[in-house]
């Protein structure tokens, strides 16, 4: 039986196209100054890039792509952190008071992402932190997700049994890959990003997949139980 639902944060929680458009923007700039013919479409060119060879790091990946010397690199880095943090503000993802107050009624939901306490503080803003069971957030573990010990770590803290347990989440490499290692469920959502990642092996496919989250039904969930 399913007891536990647990949501990554962003791209299921929080839509991030807002985030990924400026990101978009500001490292494009950043690249520019030192690369004239850089530009936009060059960007989202070194991203699908990144996806496709499942870089844990995206922005990482085209900054030091782009740049070679590490000190760049870090010079660089430092300027899109500064940047991005004048101009990021947090959105839910369309459908998710609804899901939540569906779900919460038959299922324990938890947060298994890679935000911190503003983050939480965020969920409480909206009035929307209640429906967790678990709220769980980055700051208290030392590891990060794609390690497993991360996933097994907030299991044993929220006292779930991993077959037990549905993982939502948006990414192949980082949610679907380690959540399917630990024995959870899984059901991915095709947003942002990652929409276009694609499994490699047949082990790399999620339980479920969809488009977006409301395409999530508690029917589904019922699959996983029977299966």
């Amino acid at each position: 039986m399913i007891h536990n639902i647990f949501l990554d944060a962003g791209g299921v929680i929080l839509d991030e196209i807002e985030f990924e458009n400026n990101t978009a923007e500001i490292i494009t700039g950043i690249i520019n100054r030192y690369n004239k013919g850089y530009v936009l479409d060059n960007y989202w060119k070194d991203v699908d890039e990144a996806v496709y060879r499942f870089v844990p790091k995206v922005y990482d990946y085209v900054l030091y792509k782009n740049f070679c010397d590490i000190e760049n690199f870090r010079a660089a880095k430092m300027e899109y952190k500064n940047k991005i943090q004048s101009c990021n503000t947090l959105e839910l993802m369309n459908g998710l008071t609804d899901f939540l107050i569906e779900f919460s009624r038959c299922y324990k939901i938890g947060i298994l992402g890679q935000y911190g306490i503003d983050f939480r503080n965020f969920l409480e803003s909206k009035n929307i932190l209640r429906y967790f069971a678990y709220s769980e957030i980055q700051d208290d573990y030392k590891f990060t997700k794609p390690d497993t010990r991360y996933f097994e770590a907030i299991l044993k803290k929220c006292s779930c049994k991993a077959e037990e347990s549905v993982m939502v989440g948006d990414r192949i490499d980082k949610d679907i890959i380690p959540a399917k290692l630990v024995g959870m469920n899984t059901i991915r959502i095709k947003t942002g990003l990652h929409k276009n990642q694609e499994p490699r092996t047949p082990d790399e496919m999620a339980d479920i997949t969809v488009e977006k989250l409301c395409d999530i039904k508690i029917e589904k969930i019922k699959e996983l139980e029977g299966g």
